[in-house]
């Protein structure tokens, strides 16, 4: 009898346990979600309808197109966006970098599925000798570049990893290259369902490193623009 009762006093143990770090979980996630709303709500910056529009303006407008920047995308897809800055800029002494597998997600991002927003592999299209493909893993191929990546260019860094780990693993190896005037993109800052993914990875760089921004611009669609300090 003493065995079965010491039984059940364990199995009702780990059940609690199961159920409070569930509960914990749920709770800490939520307070991302209001987290990034209260921000959202709070940024009294432009907000674009659209991200497309919002990558035209800022690379036609907000930024001088005659500039030379240093432009890196993480994330890259199709190459949609970073078409969209490839096309804009006229300076010949600018650069522009795209960082990807190509073969989609490496891990699950909540329910999306490894392996979603795959290219097949295949590079997207971009004819313009400014252009340099870094294929693979971003703890793989960004070590090595930033190596050779001047601090002093303007840096226009557009973060579209989906991912926690990407993300943070992405501004923890930029972080002594930023300087002020340095504009950093975020694809899926708002969001309700993936708010502990990217919107977490900036806030807990900025609390490792407290490093002064401001916001500039803003898309419903989940998209945050800073300007580095």
């Amino acid at each position: 009898m003493k065995k079965v009762f010491k039984g059940l006093f364990y199995s009702i143990f780990k059940l609690l346990s199961f159920k409070s770090r569930s509960l914990s979980s749920f709770l800490i996630s939520w307070g991302y979600v209001i987290r990034s709303e209260a921000m959202y709500n709070h940024s009294k910056v432009p907000d674009f309808p659209d991200r497309l529009d919002m990558h035209e303006h800022l690379a036609s407008k907000y930024i001088n197109p005659e500039t030379p920047i240093t432009f890196m995308e993480f994330g890259v897809y199709k190459g949609e966006s970073y078409a969209i800055w490839v096309k804009n800029n006229k300076n010949p002494q600018s650069t522009f970098h795209g960082f990807d597998t190509f073969t989609g997600l490496p891990e699950d991002w909540g329910s999306v599925k490894k392996g979603t927003f795959s290219a097949g592999g295949i590079l997207p299209d971009i004819n313009d000798p400014r252009n340099h493909w870094h294929v693979g893993l971003i703890q793989d191929t960004l070590p090595g570049f930033i190596k050779e990546l001047s601090a002093d260019t303007r840096k226009v860094i557009h973060i579209d990893v989906d991912l926690y780990n990407a993300t943070l693993v992405t501004l923890v190896l930029l972080q002594p290259l930023l300087r002020k005037g340095d504009v950093i993109i975020f694809d899926d800052f708002f969001t309700f369902t993936k708010s502990s993914h990217e919107f977490k990875a900036f806030y807990d760089f900025v609390d490792l490193y407290n490093m002064p921004y401001k916001p500039i611009f803003k898309c419903r669609n989940g998209h945050l623009v800073i300007e580095m300090l």
